[in-house]
């Protein structure tokens, strides 16, 4: 596998991960409705450094992991196989199980004025703070990378996992302020659930076999 198949497939994993409902969604919904558009985005930008922090401190560990500990290395594609079906599972029980709507007049009406430094930090410490974020990037990360990366690649892969969660959460904080797209996203949750599921579970098949293959 070529090193932009690599990256390629590496950002598919993490748009259905980011895709896949979490305290991430709930916090860019309410942010939306009680801050405004743009402290959602500033919001958006705090979820997004936390995961490039996440993607700097696993990818740089991974090299380390690799020459210490090379027996556990062996093992992360599992781990990161089992964690990936555990979320894909999730998704597609969420598709099949009652879908509860939002209750939009419990919401309130007015718009509270919250700083711009107040939404980046309230973002990046979710995620920062978030135990399964250090799960999946500790499992999922470093077992699909290759006992050898370049630096140009890592660089490459921090980028771009900037960039797709900048983009997403970005474009909740931007769509959940139109109540027509809100409405489309309610409408569409089950099959947005059922493709985030589809993605990650097939991701953990090939994970299965790329652990077999190291053995």
């Amino acid at each position: 596998m070529s090193w932009l198949s690599l990256l390629f497939t590496l950002g598919t994993v993490h748009v259905a991960a980011l895709v896949a409902p979490g305290p991430d969604f709930a916090l860019m919904l309410r942010a939306s409705v009680v801050g405004g558009r743009r402290y959602a985005f500033f919001l958006a930008l705090g979820l997004a450094s936390a995961i490039m922090l996440h993607t700097i401190t696993v990818t740089f560990a991974a090299a380390l992991l690799q020459h210490w500990l090379p027996q556990l290395m062996l093992w992360l594609p599992w781990c990161a196989a089992l964690w990936l079906g555990y979320l894909g599972y999730g998704c597609l029980s969420g598709a099949l199980a009652t879908q509860e709507s939002v209750q939009h007049k419990q919401m309130p009406k007015t718009l509270r004025s919250y700083s711009r430094r107040h939404g980046w930090w309230t973002g990046f410490a979710t995620n920062a703070l978030n135990p399964k974020a250090y799960v999946y990037f500790f499992s999922v990360i470093a077992g699909m990378l290759p006992l050898q990366s370049p630096l140009q690649f890592k660089l490459a892969l921090v980028i771009l996992f900037f960039s797709l969660a900048l983009l997403w959460f970005g474009f909740l904080g931007w769509a959940l302020n139109i109540p027509r797209c809100s409405q489309w996203l309610q409408r569409n949750n089950r099959g947005i659930l059922v493709f985030s599921g589809v993605i990650l579970l097939l991701f953990a098949m090939l994970l299965l076999l790329q652990g077999y293959q190291r053995l």
